[in-house]
C-alpha cells in the first residue's frame, strides 16, 4: 500500500526524502512547493508507481525500461541538441533500480546494471525533472503536452468570420503569428492585408512559419492567364473545387496565394471546408461515407515531361498516433483523377453514387465562401482540409496576377506547438 498522506505530512517536516521499506517495497516520499503535493514511489518487479498526492491524476506507472531508456543526464542526452546519445536496443531487458529518491523537483534513479556492450566503472544515476514525468504519465498527458488533442471547428459560408491580419503584425509580432497558426489549425483559412506588392513578399510570408515546400513549380508560382498553360488554374476558365497536387506522396499542407493584380471581370476566389462537407455526408449518408473513405482514388499528372501518380482515398481519417487535431484530411481533386482502372462495375457503381452524394455538398452555396483578393491582399489555407477555386474572368478586361507558394504540414504544427506551449492555446481564434 502506499504511505497515507496524512503519515507523510508527519514524516517529512524536518527531513527533504524518508527511505523506508514496508513489506519488502520501498517508498520515497518529498514535499515541492512548486508542486504543493507530496509524491510517493513505488517500486514492483519491473515498474515504477508514483502517486501524485493532493490531485485527481492519482497514480502514474513508468517502466523501468522506458525509465532507463528516457535518461535526462548529459550522458544519455546531448545537452545542446536535446537528442539520444544511446539506442533503445541498448537497455537491458532486467533492468532495474538500486535507488530511487524524490528530491526536490527531480526523481533520482541509481541503476543496477549498465547499458549492453558498456562497462561502467560505476552505477548510472538518471535524474527526471518532476515536469518530464507528468507530461508523460499518461497517454492524455502526452498527447495534451504535443496539442494532439485539439479538435478543429468546421464552417459554412456564413460561420466564416472574415478577420484580416496586418502583414506588420503578423512578420513582426509573436501575437500576430500565433493569430495566424490558430486559425490556420482551427479553421484553415487565413487572410492578411497590406502585404507588399513585390514577387518575394509571398515566400517572405510563408518563410515566417517554415521552410518553402518546393515542388516542380519551383519555389513559388505565378497564376496568369497563360496560352497553351500546362495548368488549368494558369487560364481564364472556371477552376472548380480542388486541392492541389494530390498525385505527390506528400501534397502540401499549406498553401499561400498572393494577389499582386487584379483588374479584371470576375476572378473571384472561392473556398470550401472539406470537413463540414465530410460531416454532411457521415451524417445523411453514412455508407457511402465509407466507401468514400475506403476506395482509393487515382491522381495523375501526365503533362510537360512529367509522370506523377498516387492513390489515396476521399476521405481519410482516424490515422495511427496522429491525435484529433492532425488525424483528418480530404484528397479532392477532379481536375487531376485519373482512372480508377481497378474497380469491378458494381464496385464502380458504389463509388461514383458516393463521390457525386460528396459533390453535391461540396458545392452546396450554403458552405461556400467567395471574395475577390485585392493587390497586397494574401491568403493562406489549408491544403489538405480547405478546397479552393476560382471564377472565371475576362481576360481582356485587365490584369490578373496571384503569387503562390507552399508549406508542408509539418512546418505548421511544429509552430502552432512552440507558442501555444508560449501563449496558450485560444479555440475562439
Amino acid at each position: 500500500m502506499f504511505l497515507t498522506a496524512r503519515f507523510l505530512k508527519q514524516s517529512i517536516t524536518k527531513q527533504q526524502f524518508i527511505n523506508r521499506q514496508i513489506i519488502g517495497k520501498t517508498f520515497f516520499t518529498t514535499s515541492s512547493n512548486k508542486f504543493q503535493r507530496l509524491v510517493t514511489t513505488q517500486e514492483d518487479d519491473d515498474c515504477l508507481h508514483v502517486k501524485w498526492s493532493n490531485e485527481n491524476s492519482g497514480t502514474s506507472t513508468y517502466s523501468y525500461l522506458w525509465l532507463r531508456d528516457n535518461c535526462q543526464c548529459p550522458r544519455c542526452l546531448h545537452p545542446s541538441s536535446s537528442q539520444k546519445l544511446h539506442s533503445s536496443a541498448d537497455i537491458p531487458l532486467d533492468i532495474k533500480p538500486t535507488t530511487v529518491k524524490i528530491i526536490g523537483e527531480e526523481a533520482e534513479i541509481t541503476w543496477d546494471t549498465p547499458l549492453r556492450h558498456e562497462k561502467e566503472m560505476e552505477a548510472h544515476v538518471s535524474r527526471f525533472p518532476l515536469d518530464f514525468l507528468r507530461r508523460y504519465q499518461s497517454s492524455e498527458a502526452s498527447e495534451k503536452f504535443r496539442f494532439n488533442h485539439l479538435v478543429p471547428k468546421t464552417w459554412s459560408s456564413d460561420e466564416y468570420k472574415l478577420e484580416w491580419v496586418s502583414y506588420d503584425d503578423y512578420m513582426k509580432t509573436d501575437e500576430g503569428l500565433h493569430t495566424v497558426v490558430q486559425r490556420l489549425y482551427n479553421k484553415g483559412l487565413v487572410f492578411l492585408k497590406d502585404v507588399p506588392l513585390t514577387d518575394e513578399a509571398c515566400t517572405q510570408v510563408a518563410e515566417r512559419i517554415g521552410p518553402i515546400q518546393e515542388t516542380f513549380y519551383g519555389r513559388d508560382f505565378d497564376v496568369k492567364n497563360i496560352a497553351k498553360s500546362i495548368n488549368i488554374a494558369y487560364t481564364s476558365l472556371y477552376l472548380g473545387f480542388h486541392m492541389d497536387l494530390m498525385y505527390l506522396d506528400s501534397p502540401p499542407g499549406i498553401q499561400l496565394l498572393q494577389s499582386l493584380q487584379n483588374s479584371v471581370t470576375g476572378g473571384a476566389s472561392i473556398f470550401v471546408d472539406s470537413f463540414r462537407a465530410v460531416e454532411l455526408l457521415k451524417e445523411k449518408y453514412p455508407e457511402d461515407y465509407e466507401i468514400l473513405a475506403t476506395t482509393p482514388v487515382t491522381f495523375h499528372y501526365l503533362n510537360n515531361g512529367h509522370h506523377m501518380y498516387y492513390k489515396r482515398p476521399t476521405i481519410v481519417t482516424g490515422e495511427p498516433q496522429s491525435g484529433p487535431a492532425w488525424e483528418s484530411h480530404v484528397n479532392y481533386a477532379p481536375q487531376f483523377q485519373g482512372p480508377m482502372d481497378d474497380l469491378s462495375p458494381k464496385e464502380a457503381k458504389r463509388f461514383y453514387s458516393a463521390f457525386q452524394k460528396f459533390a453535391d455538398f461540396v458545392e452546396d452555396d450554403s458552405l461556400r465562401y467567395q471574395l475577390t483578393l485585392q493587390p497586397g491582399q494574401l491568403v493562406m489555407f489549408a491544403n489538405r482540409r480547405v478546397l479552393h477555386g476560382r471564377t472565371s474572368f475576362d481576360p481582356t478586361s485587365g490584369d490578373r496576377h496571384l503569387k503562390g507558394t507552399y508549406l508542408n504540414l509539418d512546418s505548421l504544427k511544429d509552430k502552432l506547438r512552440v507558442l501555444n506551449q508560449q501563449y496558450g492555446y485560444d479555440s475562439s481564434v
